[in-house]
């Protein structure tokens, strides 16, 4: 594997990025994350370079030289899933920016005003145990139940289902059968989305920023599917929460009449 979408770098990476990037790494719970051997004995906690190098999509040795110190051209893509992967605070993803790129993040979406949305979280939370939640127009989960947090722990990193399930690795384990199960009808979704609202500039962004991001996906959309919703589609997941065992769910998709923008999702395991 390799940063196959990095541009020709106009900063040079700060020497003090190396010893960061090792501290932040050694810090991580390896068991909240898929798509590593969980089970094996360890002898230091943390993650290897070999692991965030595979969870961020870049060879083994390319990582080992950047933690190294070695001037590395990097894209802004990387930097967004290395801070992912880290799970890093909102200030630790500012200094990371400062000294991979030399600028600061993109500012976070707007969160939602959390009142607006009252009526729904109690009903995310009636709920239980199913995790369930709300995202918009454009796929940013907006509220959802603690179950949804505890499955899914990059919540908090990212916010946006679908750019999860396109440009982090980890979605390839998590999401079982990804192509087919995942990929094929979440790019059919976003198609029927952009069709139905085409002046909405966040859902042309995030279908941007996918096909920019992942080779694959490009060649998915050029088979043009389009769907409304997976209401009622059984998908599998392995998930850090279930041991990376992999579970079996329907999908049951709603739409809140006093938002109908909006999709409530719940996962029903079966």
């Amino acid at each position: 594997m390799s940063d196959t979408a990095h541009t020709p770098p106009k900063h040079t990476v700060s020497p003090e990025l190396g010893p960061l990037l090792k501290r932040w790494r050694k810090r991580i719970d390896h068991r909240r994350i898929t798509g590593i051997d969980s089970t094996r004995r360890r002898l230091k906690p943390g993650l290897t370079q070999d692991e965030v190098a595979s969870l961020t999509g870049v060879a083994s040795s390319w990582y080992r030289q950047l933690e190294g110190g070695s001037p590395r051209p990097i894209s802004e893509q990387f930097v967004q899933r290395l801070a992912m992967t880290l799970r890093l605070e909102e200030a630790e993803r500012v200094i990371l920016f400062q000294l991979a790129l030399g600028h600061a993040p993109p500012p976070p979406r707007t969160a939602p005003d959390p009142a607006s949305y009252a009526n729904l979280q109690s009903v995310l939370d009636a709920l239980l145990p199913h995790p369930a939640y709300v995202s918009n127009l454009w796929w940013d989960i907006v509220a959802h139940n603690k179950p949804q947090e505890d499955w899914f722990p990059w919540l908090p990193y990212e916010p946006n289902l679908m750019r999860f399930a396109f440009l982090y690795p980890e979605a390839r384990d998590q999401l079982v059968n990804w192509r087919s199960d995942w990929a094929i009808p979440f790019l059919a979704q976003i198609r029927f989305a952009i069709a139905t609202h085409p002046d909405v500039p966040e859902l042309l962004q995030l279908r941007d920023d996918i096909l920019d991001g992942n080779e694959e996906a490009r060649e998915l959309w050029a088979d043009r599917l389009a769907q409304a919703h997976p209401d009622g589609d059984v998908r599998g997941f392995s998930l850090p929460f279930h041991g990376g065992q992999e579970i079996q769910v329907r999908i049951m998709a709603f739409a809140p009449m006093s938002h109908p923008e909006l999709r409530m999702i719940a996962l029903v395991r079966q």
